[in-house]
C-alpha cells in the first residue's frame, strides 16, 4: 500500500478537525466577550443588561459546543473552556450583587472544573465591587461582599486535587487568598475611619453645644 493511501484518510480527519476549529473558536471568543461586557454591566447596577449579555453568551457557546461535537479532537482539547470559565464568573457576579445567592453550574451546563475555575475569579471582581461601595461609604455592603469572597476560597480550598485534574485551581486560589487579605485590610481601615468621624462629629456637636 502506497504512504500516500495511508496518508489521505489522515489528512481528510485533520481538514475536518481544522473546519471544527475555524467554525467554534471564534465563536468562543465572541462568547467571552459577552461575559465580559455582562460583567462591566454587573458593576455598573444595569443588572437587565447584564442578564441579557449572559444569555447570549450561553446561547453562543451552545451553538459552539454543538459545532465541537463534530470533532473528537476538538472535544479533547476544550477549547471552550475559557468560555465557559468566564460564563460562570460573570453568571456569578451577577446572581451575587443582584440576589446575594450563588448561579450553580448547571444552570448554565458548565462543566465542572471551567465552573471552579471561573467561581475563583469571581473573588477579583468581588473586591473590585467591594472597594467600588467603600469608595462610597457604604461599608456593610462591602463587609457582605467579603463574606462571599472568603466563603469562595473556604470551600474552593476543599478541592484539594493535583494540577492535572483540576488545572489552574491551586493557583487561583493563592490568588484570592491575597485578594481577600487586602480586601479584609482595606475594610478594617474603612471602619476605623468611620468609626473615627463619628468621634469627631460627636465632639463638634458638644463643642457647637
Amino acid at each position: 500500500m502506497k504512504l500516500s493511501d495511508i496518508l489521505t484518510p489522515l489528512r481528510s480527519e485533520i481538514d475536518e478537525d481544522d473546519s471544527v476549529r475555524e467554525k467554534t473558536l471564534p465563536l468562543g471568543r465572541k462568547a467571552v466577550r459577552k461575559c465580559s461586557e455582562s460583567i462591566k454591566m454587573t458593576h455598573r447596577g444595569k443588572f437587565d443588561e447584564a442578564n441579557t449579555l449572559v444569555s447570549e453568551a450561553r446561547q453562543i457557546i451552545t451553538e459552539a459546543s454543538q459545532g465541537i461535537s463534530d470533532s473528537d479532537f476538538m472535544l479533547r482539547s476544550k477549547g471552550l473552556d475559557v468560555a465557559y470559565q468566564e460564563l460562570a464568573e460573570a453568571a456569578n457576579l451577577l446572581s451575587l450583587l443582584e440576589h446575594g445567592s450563588f448561579t450553580p453550574p448547571d444552570e448554565y451546563n458548565i462543566p465542572a472544573r471551567a465552573y471552579l475555575n471561573g467561581l475563583a475569579d469571581t473573588v477579583g471582581e468581588l473586591r473590585r465591587a467591594a472597594l467600588d461601595l467603600l469608595r462610597h461609604d457604604d461599608v456593610e455592603k462591602a463587609e457582605t461582599l467579603l463574606g462571599f469572597m472568603e466563603e469562595i476560597l473556604e470551600e474552593l480550598q476543599t478541592f484539594d486535587y493535583p494540577n492535572a485534574l483540576v488545572p489552574d485551581l491551586r493557583r487561583k486560589c493563592d490568588v484570592g487568598r491575597s485578594l481577600v487579605e487586602r480586601t479584609r485590610g482595606d475594610l478594617t481601615r474603612a471602619v476605623g475611619q468611620s468609626k473615627l468621624m463619628k468621634k469627631l462629629d460627636n465632639v463638634g456637636e458638644r463643642l457647637r453645644d
